[in-house]
C-alpha cells in the first residue's frame, strides 16, 4: 500500500508557492554571495597577513572540510525537524562566523595579534562556525524544493533555479569583491556577514513553516554513496567541483605573479576575470539550457571537456585578455556542467531520498573543496602552471568516463512523490535500461 509522503504537495495543490520558493532563492543567493564577496581579496589578504600560499589553503579547506563531514548529518536533521528551522540556523550561524572571521583579519592587519593567533583564528572562524552552517543551506534548501513541488517537473526546476541563485551569487559576489578592494580589503570583510544577515531575517520572519516540522516525524532512508544509481554521478561532480576551486584559488596567485599586480591591482582584477567567468552562467542558465533541452547527462558530457579546454588556455594565458578568455570559456563549461550534475543525481532517486541525494552532493562538493584549495596551493608553490595542468588532465580523464562508462547511462524516471523507492511498481522496477529515459533526463 502506498501512503503519501509528508513532503508530498498536498492534494488540490496545482503549483508549488511561488512566494516562499522565491524567498529561499534569495535567502540562497544571499548565503552564498556573502561568501563569494570576499573571493578576490582573500589572497592577496593572506599575503598582507604574512601566510603562505599552503596556510591559506589550510584556511579555505578547513571550512569545505566541515561541509564534507556534517552535510549528511544536516540533511538528516532536515528530516527530523523540518526545512526552515535549518534554514535560519545555517544563515545566522554562517553570517556569526563570517564577522568573526572579520574581526580576527582586522586585528591581524593592524598588528593587534601574531601571525600565529591569526591563522588560528582565521581556521576556527572561516573553517569550523562558517563552513559548518553553511553546510546545511543547500542540504535544507533543496530538501524544501522537493516538498513543495508536485511533480518529477516542477522539482527539476526548483532544483535548478537553487543551483541558478548559487550560480548568480558566482557572478555577482567576486565582482562586488573586486569593486570593495578599491575602498581595502576591510570594506568586504564587514560587508560580507551583512549580506547574509538580510536573508536570514526575511526567512526567520516571512518563510511559511513547512509540514515536516510540524507533522509526526519520520525515519527518511539512509542513501549511501556507493549506490549504483549515484555514485558514478558523485564522482563526476568530485572533478567538476574540484575544477571550481582550483580556479578560484590560484587565479590571484597567478595574475599577481604573471602580470606583476600589486596587492590592491590583485584583488581588482582577480574580482574582474571571476566575474567575467561568472558572466555566462546568467546566459547558460537562464537561456541557452532551457533552449537546447539537453539532458543532464548531456550537459555533463559537454560541459566537461569545453572546462578542460580553458584550463589548457590557463597554462599559457601571459595579458589579461587571455586570462579573461580561458575563464570566460570555463565559466560555459561550468554552467552546462554543474546543472546536469546536480539534476542527474535528483532524477536518479525517488520522493523519500531526495534530502539524503542533497546531503551526498553537498558532501561530495565538500570533499573537493577541501582537496582542490590544497592541491592547488601546494602545485602552485611546486610550479604556477600546475594547477591547471593537473586541472586539465582530471577534466580529460573524466570527459572520457562520461562517455565510455557503462555505468553512465540514462535512467527511468524516479518514482513520484508520494511513492517510496520500496513502492515501485515491478513494471517500474523491470523497465529496461533507456525505458522512460524521455522523462528520466529532462534538462
Amino acid at each position: 500500500m502506498t501512503t503519501a509522503a509528508p513532503h508530498a504537495t498536498p492534494a488540490g495543490s496545482s503549483s508549488p508557492p511561488r512566494r516562499s520558493l522565491l524567498l529561499l532563492y534569495l535567502a540562497v543567493f544571499g548565503g552564498y554571495t556573502g561568501q563569494q564577496i570576499l573571493t578576490p581579496a582573500l589572497p592577496p589578504l593572506a599575503r598582507e597577513l604574512s601566510l603562505s600560499e599552503f596556510q591559506f589553503g589550510i584556511v579555505m579547506s578547513a571550512s569545505a572540510a566541515m561541509v564534507a563531514l556534517v552535510s549528511p548529518w544536516w540533511g538528516r536533521r532536515s528530516d527530523a525537524h523540518g526545512r526552515k528551522p535549518l534554514l535560519v540556523v545555517s544563515l545566522f550561524g554562517a553570517a556569526a562566523g563570517l564577522f568573526a572571521f572579520a574581526v580576527s583579519a582586522h586585528f591581524g592587519l593592524l598588528g593587534a595579534i601574531g601571525a600565529a593567533l591569526t591563522f588560528a583564528l582565521l581556521l576556527a572562524t572561516r573553517g569550523i562556525v562558517f563552513g559548518g552552517a553553511l553546510a546545511a543551506l543547500p542540504v535544507a534548501a533543496q530538501s524544501y524544493v522537493a516538498d513543495v513541488t508536485p511533480d518529477e517537473q516542477d522539482r527539476v526546476k526548483g532544483m535548478a533555479r537553487v543551483g541558478a541563485a548559487i550560480g548568480l551569487a558566482l557572478v555577482l559576489g567576486p565582482g562586488l569583491g573586486g569593486v570593495l578592494a578599491e575602498f581595502g580589503l576591510v570594506a568586504a570583510l564587514y560587508l560580507a556577514p551583512g549580506l547574509i544577515l538580510l536573508p536570514a531575517f526575511a526567512v526567520w520572519a516571512a518563510l511559511p513553516q513547512d509540514a515536516r516540522s510540524e507533522g509526526p516525524k519520520k525515519k527518511a532512508p539512509r542513501l549511501s554513496w556507493r549506490d549504483e544509481r549515484v555514485w558514478p554521478f558523485l564522482l563526476a561532480g568530485v572533478g567538476v567541483y574540484l575544477s571550481v576551486s582550483m580556479l578560484q584559488m590560484s587565479l590571484g596567485f597567478l595574475l599577481q605573479d604573471r602580470l606583476g599586480l600589486t596587492t590592491g591591482e590583485t584583488a581588482e582584477w582577480s574580482g574582474y576575470v571571476l566575474l567575467a567567468g561568472g558572466l555566462p552562467m546568467l546566459l547558460v542558465q537562464g537561456v541557452v539550457i532551457p533552449f537546447l533541452k539537453w539532458r543532464p547527462l548531456r550537459l555533463l558530457r559537454v560541459g566537461v571537456p569545453l572546462t578542460g579546454i580553458a584550463f589548457v588556455v590557463m597554462v599559457f594565458a601571459d595579458s589579461l585578455p587571455v586570462f579573461f578568455a580561458a575563464t570566460v570559456l570555463s565559466g560555459l563549461g561550468h554552467s552546462l556542467a554543474i546543472p546536469g550534475y546536480n539534476s542527474v543525481l535528483s532524477l536518479r532517486v525517488g520522493a523519500d531520498e531526495q534530502g539524503g541525494v542533497a546531503g551526498l552532493i553537498s558532501a561530495t562538493n565538500g570533499f573537493t573543496l577541501v582537496l582542490g584549495p590544497l592541491a592547488a596551493t601546494a602545485l602552485y608553490q611546486t610550479g604556477v602552471s600546475l594547477p591547471f595542468v593537473c586541472g586539465a588532465a582530471v577534466l580529460g580523464l573524466l570527459a572520457a568516463f562520461l562517455v565510455l562508462s557503462p555505468k553512465v547511462r540514462d535512467v527511468p524516471s524516479p518514482s513520484p512523490a508520494g511513492e517510496t523507492s520500496a513502492e515501485k511498481s515491478p513494471e517500474h522496477a523491470a523497465a529496461p535500461d533507456g525505458a522512460g529515459e524521455e522523462r528520466s533526463d529532462v534538462g
